[in-house]
Protein backbone atom coordinates (compact mmCIF):
# COMPACT_ATOMS: atom_id res chain seq x y z
CA UNK A 1 0.00 0.00 0.00
CA UNK A 2 2.83 2.38 0.88
CA UNK A 3 4.63 1.55 -2.37
CA UNK A 4 1.54 2.33 -4.43
CA UNK A 5 0.76 5.58 -2.58
CA UNK A 6 4.37 6.60 -3.23
CA UNK A 7 3.92 5.88 -6.94
CA UNK A 8 0.79 8.05 -7.04
CA UNK A 9 2.62 10.89 -5.28
CA UNK A 10 5.52 10.52 -7.74
CA UNK A 11 3.13 10.67 -10.69
CA UNK A 12 1.60 13.88 -9.35
CA UNK A 13 5.01 15.47 -8.71
CA UNK A 14 6.30 14.61 -12.18
CA UNK A 15 3.09 15.84 -13.85
CA UNK A 16 3.40 19.21 -12.13
CA UNK A 17 7.12 19.63 -12.87
CA UNK A 18 7.58 17.97 -16.27
CA UNK A 19 7.14 21.31 -18.08
CA UNK A 20 9.42 23.25 -15.74
CA UNK A 21 12.37 24.10 -17.98
CA UNK A 22 15.01 24.74 -15.31
CA UNK A 23 17.22 22.87 -12.87
CA UNK A 24 14.33 22.83 -10.37
CA UNK A 25 12.55 20.39 -12.67
CA UNK A 26 14.78 17.67 -11.21
CA UNK A 27 15.93 19.29 -7.95
CA UNK A 28 12.44 19.44 -6.41
CA UNK A 29 11.60 15.75 -7.02
CA UNK A 30 14.93 14.70 -5.50
CA UNK A 31 14.49 17.04 -2.54
CA UNK A 32 10.98 15.77 -1.80
CA UNK A 33 12.34 12.26 -1.27
CA UNK A 34 14.25 13.48 1.79
CA UNK A 35 11.01 14.49 3.53
CA UNK A 36 10.14 10.87 4.38
CA UNK A 37 13.15 10.01 6.58
CA UNK A 38 12.31 13.01 8.77
CA UNK A 39 9.06 11.23 9.73
CA UNK A 40 10.10 7.60 9.53
CA UNK A 41 13.39 7.57 11.46
CA UNK A 42 11.92 9.11 14.67
CA UNK A 43 9.00 6.66 14.51
CA UNK A 44 11.44 3.73 14.53
CA UNK A 45 12.49 4.62 18.08
CA UNK A 46 8.90 3.95 19.24
CA UNK A 47 8.66 0.55 17.51
CA UNK A 48 8.30 -2.35 20.00
CA UNK A 49 10.77 -5.22 20.14
CA UNK A 50 9.65 -8.59 18.79
CA UNK A 51 8.24 -10.77 21.63
CA UNK A 52 9.64 -13.82 19.80
CA UNK A 53 13.13 -12.32 20.01
CA UNK A 54 12.69 -11.51 23.70
CA UNK A 55 11.56 -15.07 24.45
CA UNK A 56 14.64 -16.47 22.70
CA UNK A 57 16.75 -14.19 24.91
CA UNK A 58 14.92 -15.38 28.04
CA UNK A 59 13.33 -11.98 28.73
CA UNK A 60 9.81 -13.23 29.42
CA UNK A 61 8.61 -10.24 31.45
CA UNK A 62 9.61 -7.82 28.71
CA UNK A 63 7.95 -10.08 26.14
CA UNK A 64 4.70 -9.98 28.11
CA UNK A 65 4.82 -6.18 28.31
CA UNK A 66 5.29 -5.96 24.54
CA UNK A 67 2.39 -8.35 23.97
CA UNK A 68 0.11 -6.25 26.17
CA UNK A 69 1.06 -3.26 24.06
CA UNK A 70 0.62 -5.03 20.72
CA UNK A 71 -2.52 -7.10 21.29
CA UNK A 72 -5.90 -5.47 20.93
CA UNK A 73 -7.86 -5.39 24.19
CA UNK A 74 -11.09 -5.94 22.26
CA UNK A 75 -9.72 -9.29 21.02
CA UNK A 76 -10.23 -10.67 24.55
CA UNK A 77 -7.01 -12.74 24.39
CA UNK A 78 -4.88 -13.11 27.50
CA UNK A 79 -1.30 -11.99 26.69
CA UNK A 80 -0.03 -14.66 29.10
CA UNK A 81 -1.65 -17.33 26.90
CA UNK A 82 0.01 -15.84 23.80
CA UNK A 83 3.32 -15.76 25.64
CA UNK A 84 2.91 -19.41 26.64
CA UNK A 85 2.33 -20.33 22.98
CA UNK A 86 5.48 -18.45 21.95
CA UNK A 87 7.52 -20.17 24.66
CA UNK A 88 6.17 -23.59 23.61
CA UNK A 89 6.92 -22.93 19.93
CA UNK A 90 10.46 -21.83 20.72
CA UNK A 91 11.01 -24.94 22.88
CA UNK A 92 9.55 -27.17 20.14
CA UNK A 93 11.94 -25.71 17.55
CA UNK A 94 14.86 -26.22 19.91
CA UNK A 95 13.88 -29.88 20.30
CA UNK A 96 13.67 -30.18 16.52
CA UNK A 97 17.23 -28.80 16.46
CA UNK A 98 16.31 -25.74 14.42
CA UNK A 99 19.28 -23.40 14.70
CA UNK A 100 19.64 -19.67 14.14
CA UNK A 101 22.33 -19.43 11.42
CA UNK A 102 22.03 -19.07 7.66
CA UNK A 103 23.41 -22.59 7.29
CA UNK A 104 20.43 -23.90 9.29
CA UNK A 105 18.11 -22.56 6.56
CA UNK A 106 19.49 -25.28 4.29
CA UNK A 107 19.46 -28.20 6.74
CA UNK A 108 16.79 -30.89 7.04
CA UNK A 109 13.20 -29.83 6.53
CA UNK A 110 14.23 -26.15 6.74
CA UNK A 111 15.56 -26.49 3.19
CA UNK A 112 12.02 -27.06 1.95
CA UNK A 113 10.81 -23.99 3.83
CA UNK A 114 13.63 -21.87 2.40
CA UNK A 115 12.81 -23.10 -1.11
CA UNK A 116 9.14 -22.13 -0.71
CA UNK A 117 9.95 -18.68 0.69
CA UNK A 118 12.46 -17.93 -2.08
CA UNK A 119 10.29 -19.06 -4.98
CA UNK A 120 7.15 -17.39 -3.60
CA UNK A 121 8.99 -14.06 -3.42
CA UNK A 122 10.67 -14.61 -6.81
CA UNK A 123 7.21 -15.29 -8.21
CA UNK A 124 6.60 -11.54 -8.09
CA UNK A 125 9.16 -11.32 -10.92
CA UNK A 126 8.39 -14.49 -12.88
CA UNK A 127 4.66 -13.69 -12.99
CA UNK A 128 5.46 -10.84 -15.42
CA UNK A 129 5.83 -7.71 -13.30
CA UNK A 130 8.65 -6.34 -15.51
CA UNK A 131 6.23 -6.32 -18.45
CA UNK A 132 2.76 -5.55 -17.14
CA UNK A 133 3.44 -3.44 -14.05
CA UNK A 134 5.85 -1.11 -15.87
CA UNK A 135 3.73 -0.76 -18.96
CA UNK A 136 4.27 2.88 -20.01
CA UNK A 137 6.72 2.03 -22.80
CA UNK A 138 4.51 -0.85 -23.93
CA UNK A 139 1.52 1.50 -24.25
CA UNK A 140 3.57 3.73 -26.55
CA UNK A 141 4.73 0.75 -28.64
CA UNK A 142 1.14 -0.38 -29.33
CA UNK A 143 0.19 3.05 -30.66
CA UNK A 144 -1.29 4.95 -27.71
CA UNK A 145 -0.62 8.67 -27.38
CA UNK A 146 1.53 10.08 -24.55
CA UNK A 147 -1.63 11.52 -22.96
CA UNK A 148 -3.41 8.17 -23.05
CA UNK A 149 -0.27 6.46 -21.76
CA UNK A 150 0.00 8.78 -18.75
CA UNK A 151 -3.67 8.44 -17.84
CA UNK A 152 -3.60 4.66 -18.15
CA UNK A 153 -0.45 4.47 -16.05
CA UNK A 154 -1.90 6.58 -13.24
CA UNK A 155 -5.20 4.73 -13.53
CA UNK A 156 -3.37 1.42 -13.26
CA UNK A 157 -1.61 2.58 -10.10
CA UNK A 158 -4.93 3.68 -8.58
CA UNK A 159 -6.43 0.32 -9.56
CA UNK A 160 -3.52 -1.41 -7.82
CA UNK A 161 -4.31 0.52 -4.64
CA UNK A 162 -7.94 -0.62 -4.83
CA UNK A 163 -6.74 -4.19 -5.29
CA UNK A 164 -4.60 -3.89 -2.17
CA UNK A 165 -7.57 -2.80 -0.08
CA UNK A 166 -9.80 -5.55 -1.54
CA UNK A 167 -7.17 -8.14 -0.63
CA UNK A 168 -6.83 -6.70 2.87
CA UNK A 169 -10.55 -6.44 3.65
CA UNK A 170 -12.14 -9.24 1.60
CA UNK A 171 -9.75 -11.89 0.30
CA UNK A 172 -7.14 -12.36 3.05
CA UNK A 173 -9.68 -12.88 5.89
CA UNK A 174 -11.79 -15.37 3.90
CA UNK A 175 -9.55 -17.29 1.51
CA UNK A 176 -6.41 -19.34 1.97
CA UNK A 177 -2.89 -18.29 1.02
CA UNK A 178 -2.40 -21.22 -1.36
CA UNK A 179 -5.72 -20.81 -3.21
CA UNK A 180 -5.27 -17.04 -3.54
CA UNK A 181 -1.70 -17.37 -4.83
CA UNK A 182 -2.56 -20.11 -7.35
CA UNK A 183 -5.79 -18.52 -8.62
CA UNK A 184 -4.17 -15.10 -9.01
CA UNK A 185 -1.19 -16.61 -10.81
CA UNK A 186 -3.48 -18.59 -13.13
CA UNK A 187 -5.40 -15.44 -14.12
CA UNK A 188 -2.18 -13.46 -14.72
CA UNK A 189 -0.74 -16.29 -16.82
CA UNK A 190 -3.87 -16.33 -18.98
CA UNK A 191 -3.81 -12.53 -19.39
CA UNK A 192 -0.17 -12.56 -20.54
CA UNK A 193 -0.84 -15.25 -23.16
CA UNK A 194 -3.92 -13.36 -24.43
CA UNK A 195 -1.82 -10.19 -24.81
CA UNK A 196 0.65 -12.20 -26.87
CA UNK A 197 -2.08 -13.71 -29.07
CA UNK A 198 -3.71 -10.30 -29.68
CA UNK A 199 -0.43 -9.00 -31.07
CA UNK A 200 -1.22 -10.89 -34.29
CA UNK A 201 -3.76 -8.13 -35.06
CA UNK A 202 -1.67 -5.29 -33.66
CA UNK A 203 -2.25 -3.07 -36.73
CA UNK A 204 -5.81 -2.47 -35.49
CA UNK A 205 -6.02 0.46 -33.07
CA UNK A 206 -8.60 -1.27 -30.90
CA UNK A 207 -6.19 -4.15 -30.28
CA UNK A 208 -3.58 -1.84 -28.71
CA UNK A 209 -6.17 -0.43 -26.31
CA UNK A 210 -7.37 -3.96 -25.51
CA UNK A 211 -3.83 -5.01 -24.66
CA UNK A 212 -3.45 -1.94 -22.46
CA UNK A 213 -6.68 -2.76 -20.59
CA UNK A 214 -5.47 -6.33 -20.10
CA UNK A 215 -2.29 -5.04 -18.44
CA UNK A 216 -4.52 -3.10 -16.02
CA UNK A 217 -6.43 -6.32 -15.31
CA UNK A 218 -3.08 -8.02 -14.67
CA UNK A 219 -2.08 -5.22 -12.26
CA UNK A 220 -5.35 -5.50 -10.35
CA UNK A 221 -5.04 -9.30 -10.10
CA UNK A 222 -1.40 -9.00 -8.99
CA UNK A 223 -2.38 -6.81 -6.04
CA UNK A 224 -5.25 -9.14 -5.17
CA UNK A 225 -2.86 -12.07 -4.85
CA UNK A 226 0.90 -12.34 -5.38
CA UNK A 227 1.54 -8.66 -4.75
CA UNK A 228 0.56 -9.19 -1.11
CA UNK A 229 1.43 -12.84 -0.53
CA UNK A 230 4.94 -12.47 -1.92
CA UNK A 231 5.64 -10.53 1.27
CA UNK A 232 3.42 -12.39 3.73
CA UNK A 233 4.25 -16.01 2.94
CA UNK A 234 8.05 -15.89 3.47
CA UNK A 235 7.39 -14.54 6.98
CA UNK A 236 4.95 -17.39 7.70
CA UNK A 237 6.82 -20.26 6.07
CA UNK A 238 10.14 -20.03 7.90
CA UNK A 239 10.51 -21.22 11.50
CA UNK A 240 10.38 -18.48 14.12
CA UNK A 241 14.05 -18.96 15.02
CA UNK A 242 15.05 -18.46 11.36
CA UNK A 243 12.34 -16.06 10.24
CA UNK A 244 14.58 -13.02 9.68
CA UNK A 245 17.15 -15.04 7.76
CA UNK A 246 14.50 -16.85 5.70
CA UNK A 247 12.95 -13.53 4.68
CA UNK A 248 16.41 -12.15 3.87
CA UNK A 249 17.24 -15.13 1.65
CA UNK A 250 13.83 -14.88 -0.05
CA UNK A 251 14.34 -11.19 -0.81
CA UNK A 252 17.82 -11.87 -2.19
CA UNK A 253 16.33 -14.59 -4.41
CA UNK A 254 13.87 -11.96 -5.65
CA UNK A 255 16.74 -9.64 -6.59
CA UNK A 256 18.66 -12.42 -8.34
CA UNK A 257 15.63 -13.44 -10.41
CA UNK A 258 15.05 -9.73 -11.04
CA UNK A 259 17.98 -9.82 -13.48
CA UNK A 260 15.44 -11.24 -15.95
CA UNK A 261 14.14 -7.67 -16.11
CA UNK A 262 17.25 -6.77 -18.09
CA UNK A 263 15.64 -8.54 -21.05
CA UNK A 264 12.52 -6.35 -21.01
CA UNK A 265 13.99 -3.30 -22.83
CA UNK A 266 15.28 -5.62 -25.59
CA UNK A 267 11.83 -7.19 -25.95
CA UNK A 268 10.18 -3.82 -26.43
CA UNK A 269 12.78 -1.66 -28.22
CA UNK A 270 12.04 -1.23 -31.97
CA UNK A 271 15.81 -1.16 -32.60
CA UNK A 272 16.32 -4.47 -30.73
CA UNK A 273 13.94 -7.45 -30.72
CA UNK A 274 10.77 -5.34 -31.20
CA UNK A 275 8.42 -8.06 -29.94
CA UNK A 276 5.77 -5.68 -28.54
CA UNK A 277 2.83 -7.75 -27.27
CA UNK A 278 4.58 -11.02 -28.14
CA UNK A 279 6.60 -10.37 -24.97
CA UNK A 280 3.53 -11.71 -23.17
CA UNK A 281 4.47 -15.22 -24.35
CA UNK A 282 7.83 -15.08 -22.58
CA UNK A 283 6.45 -13.82 -19.27
CA UNK A 284 3.42 -16.05 -19.64
CA UNK A 285 5.81 -18.98 -19.88
CA UNK A 286 7.70 -18.03 -16.69
CA UNK A 287 4.36 -17.45 -14.93
CA UNK A 288 3.14 -20.89 -16.05
CA UNK A 289 6.25 -22.57 -14.65
CA UNK A 290 5.71 -20.77 -11.34
CA UNK A 291 2.06 -21.86 -11.36
CA UNK A 292 3.03 -25.51 -11.82
CA UNK A 293 5.54 -25.24 -8.97
CA UNK A 294 2.96 -23.60 -6.68
CA UNK A 295 0.38 -26.33 -7.33
CA UNK A 296 2.75 -29.05 -6.15
CA UNK A 297 4.92 -27.25 -3.58
CA UNK A 298 3.07 -24.33 -1.97
CA UNK A 299 1.33 -25.31 1.30
CA UNK A 300 -1.63 -23.64 3.03
CA UNK A 301 -0.59 -21.71 6.17
CA UNK A 302 -3.71 -19.63 6.87
CA UNK A 303 -5.00 -20.01 10.45
CA UNK A 304 -2.11 -22.33 11.34
CA UNK A 305 -0.07 -21.28 14.42
CA UNK A 306 3.69 -21.50 14.03
CA UNK A 307 4.05 -24.60 16.18
CA UNK A 308 1.64 -26.52 13.93
CA UNK A 309 3.51 -25.35 10.82
CA UNK A 310 6.77 -26.58 12.39
CA UNK A 311 5.34 -30.05 12.96
CA UNK A 312 3.75 -30.25 9.49
CA UNK A 313 7.11 -29.55 7.88
CA UNK A 314 8.94 -31.87 10.28
CA UNK A 315 6.51 -34.68 9.35
CA UNK A 316 7.03 -33.98 5.63
CA UNK A 317 3.30 -33.48 4.94
CA UNK A 318 2.70 -32.85 1.18
CA UNK A 319 1.75 -29.27 0.29
CA UNK A 320 -1.74 -30.19 -0.96
CA UNK A 321 -2.59 -31.90 2.36
CA UNK A 322 -1.54 -29.05 4.67
CA UNK A 323 -4.99 -27.48 4.87
CA UNK A 324 -6.92 -30.50 6.15
CA UNK A 325 -4.16 -32.33 8.02
CA UNK A 326 -5.15 -32.89 11.66
CA UNK A 327 -2.42 -32.34 14.20
CA UNK A 328 -1.95 -31.79 17.94
CA UNK A 329 1.06 -29.51 18.50
CA UNK A 330 1.07 -30.41 22.22
CA UNK A 331 1.37 -34.19 21.68
CA UNK A 332 4.61 -34.89 23.56
CA UNK A 333 5.06 -38.40 22.11
CA UNK A 334 4.84 -37.01 18.59
CA UNK A 335 7.27 -34.22 19.45
CA UNK A 336 9.76 -36.70 20.92
CA UNK A 337 9.60 -38.86 17.78
CA UNK A 338 10.13 -35.89 15.47
CA UNK A 339 12.97 -34.61 17.65
CA UNK A 340 14.65 -38.04 17.48
CA UNK A 341 14.36 -38.05 13.68
CA UNK A 342 15.76 -34.51 13.48
CA UNK A 343 18.66 -35.49 15.73
CA UNK A 344 19.38 -38.55 13.59
CA UNK A 345 19.32 -36.47 10.41
CA UNK A 346 21.56 -33.71 11.77
CA UNK A 347 24.08 -36.10 13.26
CA UNK A 348 24.32 -38.49 10.33
CA UNK A 349 22.47 -41.41 11.93
CA UNK A 350 19.85 -43.50 10.21
CA UNK A 351 16.37 -43.70 11.68
CA UNK A 352 16.84 -47.38 12.52
CA UNK A 353 20.11 -46.68 14.35
CA UNK A 354 18.49 -43.93 16.36
CA UNK A 355 15.54 -46.13 17.41
CA UNK A 356 17.99 -48.87 18.41
CA UNK A 357 19.93 -46.41 20.61
CA UNK A 358 16.73 -45.15 22.24
CA UNK A 359 15.55 -48.71 23.04
CA UNK A 360 18.96 -49.59 24.44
Amino acid sequence: MCFIIGQLIAAGVLESLVKLDSEWGYRIPYALQWVWPCFLIPLMFFAPESPWHLVRKGKLEEAEKVLRRLQSKSANIDPKLTLATIVHTNKLEQELEIGTSYWDCFRGFELRRTEIACIVFSGQITCGICFAYNSTYFFQQVGLTPGQTYKLNVGGTALALVGTFVNWLVIAPRFGRRSTYICGLAVMTGVLFIIGILNVWTEKKSVGMSQAILTLLWTFTFQLSIGQLGWALPAEIGSTRLRQKTVCLARNAYYLVGFLGVLQPYFMNPNAWNLKGYTGFFWGGTALLTLIWAFYRLPETKDRPFNEIDILFAKGVPARKFKDYKIDPYDMAQTAELAAEAHAHHHGETKAENVFVERA
